[in-house]
């Protein structure tokens, strides 16, 4: 997944997300959401909320987007 650096709470989203996917597909949740954020952010690049929700959206099939987002919720940075 290279050297990406994950801005304020986007690694506890990143957990969440392959925390919630089903044991059996974990494993392609991983590969899935690594190789996204790669092509989206390169090797080294800086993972934010917002573009991280984005991919979620995107990526998550959709009879489990809002598990997903409703899970994600709690860990959203909030700005002044």
């Amino acid at each position: 997944m290279g050297n990406l650096i994950f801005k304020d709470n986007t690694q506890a989203m990143y957990n969440k997300i392959l925390e919630l996917a089903p044991k059996p597909f974990k494993a392609m949740t991983k590969q899935q959401m690594d190789q996204t954020l790669v092509e989206t952010f390169g090797e080294n690049g800086e993972v934010t909320e917002d573009k991280f929700i984005e991919i979620v959206k995107a990526k998550i099939p959709k009879a489990f987007i809002q598990v997903a987002l409703n899970a994600l919720e709690p860990l959203i940075s909030k700005t002044p």
